[in-house]
């Protein structure tokens, strides 16, 4: 038993994954992608602390970009900490669809998942949890099969529109021996570590736009005009308005009377031709 918990304790502080979000990009990898941004040289190792400071200091918990829990906020990546300066670096339109790129330098198994909170300045888990982003495919967990870099595509929430939206990612590693619910213990189990960041975003409110207002180039108008004629449309033309006519007309009116004679003699007529 003693031989074993060593082994186990040796095993769990020599894994360490990596992992940061370059597309939206984080707050702390916005200098790679060109943003005039303070450069953080460990923005792939943003682990809540470290293995023991998460779930022996902070039982478990951590901050929502991935600092340690224990620190005083704002923490280094929030808003208003050393990274965390609202700088938006994407802007989106509610319910397309997001193209996201992770990448992953160490590699320990285990899975991720988005979350948006639409109030930075309500930047706490609460908020976070309100807004799950789905894949494209379905499902919120994703598990990648190896290291390097994933480009994934989310679905943003419909109907959910704001100036400035923060993007969490969490990625929990599974490569740590641990007990497991079913009361077995096997590697990815039990507590891991866990990884963080945080990208402001815009998502603007989706709108229809009037068709008369969309410019359509020649290629366009060919191939419309050319659809029409498959579908045999007629093109709608307004009809010409009459002109008045201002001769006077000099055929009379009938009168009435005459008409409910004729009426009457073709009636007569064809009852004694039956008859």
């Amino acid at each position: 038993m003693f031989w074993r918990t060593v082994l186990l304790g040796a095993f769990v502080t020599s894994v360490s994954g990596h992992g940061r979000v370059l597309q939206p990009p984080g707050r702390a990898s916005m200098w790679r992608m060109g943003f005039s941004s303070p450069p953080d040289y460990d923005d792939d190792g943003l682990n809540c602390g470290g293995f023991d400071r998460q779930y022996r200091t902070n039982r478990g918990k951590c901050g929502v970009c991935g600092d340690a829990y224990d620190m005083r906020p704002p923490r280094t990546h929030e808003l208003g900490g050393t990274y965390g300066k609202g700088t938006v670096v994407g802007t989106y339109r509610s319910g397309q669809i997001l193209e996201v790129t992770v990448e992953i330098t160490a590699f320990h198994k285990g899975y991720w998942y988005f979350k948006i909170c639409p109030d930075p300045k309500r930047e706490t888990q609460r908020c976070f949890d309100k807004y799950p982003l789905h894949l494209e495919d379905g499902g919120v967990r994703y598990y990648p099969p190896k290291g390097g870099t994933h480009r994934m595509r989310y679905r943003l929430p419909n109907g959910l529109s704001c100036d400035h939206c923060v993007l969490q990612w969490r990625y929990v590693a599974g490569n740590n021996w641990g007990r497991c619910d079913n009361g077995t213990e096997s590697v990815g189990c039990g507590n891991q570590e866990t990884f963080g960041a945080c990208s402001d975003i815009s998502i603007s409110p989706f709108r229809y736009v009037d068709a008369e207002s969309i410019p359509l180039d020649i290629k366009s108008a060919e191939g419309l005009f050319k659809l029409l004629q498959k579908a045999n449309v007629a093109p709608y033309t307004t009809k010409p308005k009459k002109k008045p006519n201002k001769k006077k007309s000099r055929r009379q009116p009938r009168k009435g009377n005459k008409r409910k004679r004729k009426k009457a003699k073709s009636m007569d007529s064809w009852i004694s031709n039956w008859l």
